[in-house]
């Protein structure tokens, strides 16, 4: 059965003890977010996040919000369609929010969008989920 060692958490958008985003999400079953600003390093186009880093924030809220509902399921990310709306700025605050769409025992479905302090819309996502082949 696969597992999360919390207290080792490598995850590079959530993991404390690597570099990394080390976004901290909190929520409940139906909705997570974090905030966090994005640092020089993470930056593709001068003065923009990486799309690619964008993906794996937008990624890691929709896994936490399926956890937060099951908290002994571990999903894997089965596709992860994203779509881009507007730059994300580096050292801008930006907002990750997840929700849970449907919960089925074999598939999870999740949304993600990441908004600027200002509320308006830069990245959305879908996200379908499985759990591991073991569980």
């Amino acid at each position: 059965m696969a597992s999360f060692d919390w207290d080792n958490n490598v995850c590079f958008v959530c993991g404390s003890d690597v570099p990394g985003l080390h976004l901290k999400f909190s929520g409940d079953s139906q909705e997570v977010r974090a905030s966090a600003v994005i640092n020089p390093p993470y930056q593709g186009f001068e003065g923009v996040v990486h799309g690619g880093i964008l993906a794996g924030i937008v990624d890691d809220a929709m896994w936490h919000v399926i956890h937060q509902h099951d908290e002994t399921l571990y999903p894997m990310t089965a596709e992860l369609k994203v779509r881009y709306h507007a730059p994300a700025r580096i050292g801008e605050r930006l907002t990750v929010v997840g929700h849970l769409i449907s919960f089925r025992r074999r598939l999870m479905v999740a949304e993600a969008v990441i908004e600027d302090a200002d509320g308006g819309r830069l990245v959305s996502a879908e996200g379908r989920f499985m759990p591991p082949a073991d569980a």
